[in-house]
């Protein structure tokens, strides 16, 4: 494979000159995505004229925010946001788009490897993965800017995250459960077949995912995985702080809701997943109130948290809160525009939000 990876890439080079649909052509009879250098300068030009505002930036804890949308499309549909280092990454509808961190103004440019929507973002030991939901799973090629398939011999393609270990080892988490794979994705095995995870975690010899079943733990290397948080909701999200794992409870019903009128809840274990219990304290809502304070605290869902220095983050559906006591209670620093709330990510110090709609 590694062979056959190598005479592409030397075959692509030799032909840089040919017209983008004869690359694009190429690229899909190899079964390989490549970018098209042209193309992507030419579409960060026109991009430059619009913008949307779906990119917000913060360097003080989330106390202030920034737009950084400029040169994105006013029309685009971002599906995720990941940060690498000094790179940040949108996962959208038609592709990815990526900026420099460390500009003073960002610039974004679209990476013409693939028109496929990009559902998910995850980092790799040599590189990093994407899902695209329905049409596969592919990983980069460091320094090439192509990216390989690594979904062929899965016959599952509702794949909704991947998980590489330390180790090397893949975990998929699909509609159907979750795969492993020890040779690099050669070959798969399920290891969970009772229905839906959205994502999957790991610190130290613990994993943790979720899904219909609640919160899932296993500790012999994703063979066996047992429920450990079950409180009959779907389980939305999993993910760490600092050393704690951490979960968004969801509902299988929405007409059922708690007795404050919210709908999901947040859940942290101390112990490594084995108990969990209860952080966000909200304020009840408020009717005939419209400053930002009042609005924001009529708060239903829960959707993201991520935690920068001595502060968590938490995306409601209202919008940003903080906390500076370890989710006892929150202040309210960034509203949403009512249709879409933010979908959370931290690189060192900085933090950033993406608007999206809400849902799974």
């Amino acid at each position: 494979m590694q062979i056959r990876i190598l005479a592409l890439l030397l075959f692509f080079q030799s032909f840089a000159a040919c017209q983008q649909d004869q690359e694009k052509t190429l690229s899909l009879a190899a079964g390989i995505v490549a970018p098209s250098a042209t193309g992507r300068q030419e579409n960060s030009e026109k991009n430059r004229s619009s913008s949307a505002a779906v990119v917000f930036q913060s360097t003080d804890g989330g106390q202030t925010w920034q737009d950084i949308s400029a040169g994105l499309p006013k029309k685009l549909s971002a599906r995720w946001i990941f940060a690498n280092g000094d790179e940040v990454l949108l996962g959208t509808e038609r592709g990815f788009y990526r900026s420099n961190s460390t500009s003073v103004t960002p610039v974004w440019e679209k990476d013409f490897f693939s028109t496929e929507e990009i559902t998910n973002i995850s980092p790799g030991r040599s590189g990093l993965y994407f899902c695209s939901y329905q049409n596969g799973f592919f990983q980069e090629i460091p320094g090439t800017g192509i990216w390989g398939p690594i979904h062929t011999t899965l016959k599952e393609k509702g794949v909704r995250t991947i998980l590489e270990t330390p180790g090397g080892t893949l975990f998929v988490g699909s509609d159907s459960g979750i795969f492993k794979s020890a040779d690099g994705g050669q070959t798969w095995k399920q290891v969970f077949d009772k229905g839906l995870v959205l994502n999957i975690v790991t610190a130290g010899d613990v994993l943790i995912a979720d899904g219909m079943e609640g919160v899932l733990r296993s500790t012999d290397g994703g063979e066996h995985w047992d429920v450990v948080l079950d409180e009959n909701i779907l389980v939305k999200k999993v993910g760490l702080l600092k050393d704690q794992f951490v979960a968004i409870l969801g509902t299988k019903d929405p007409t059922k809701v708690s007795p404050e009128g919210i709908t999901n809840r947040l859940r942290v274990s101390p112990d490594g997943g084995k108990s969990w219990q209860r952080m966000e304290k909200v304020p009840l809502p408020i009717g005939g109130m419209y400053n930002m304070d009042i609005r924001l605290s009529q708060v239903r869902d829960v959707y993201d948290i991520v935690q920068v220095g001595e502060y968590l983050l938490c995306s409601f559906d209202t919008g940003i809160f903080r906390s500076s006591d370890k989710g006892k209670t929150w202040e309210p620093v960034f509203a949403s525009d009512g249709e879409r709330v933010f979908n959370l990510t931290v690189s060192g110090k900085v933090i950033y939000a993406l608007k999206v709609f809400g849902g799974c």
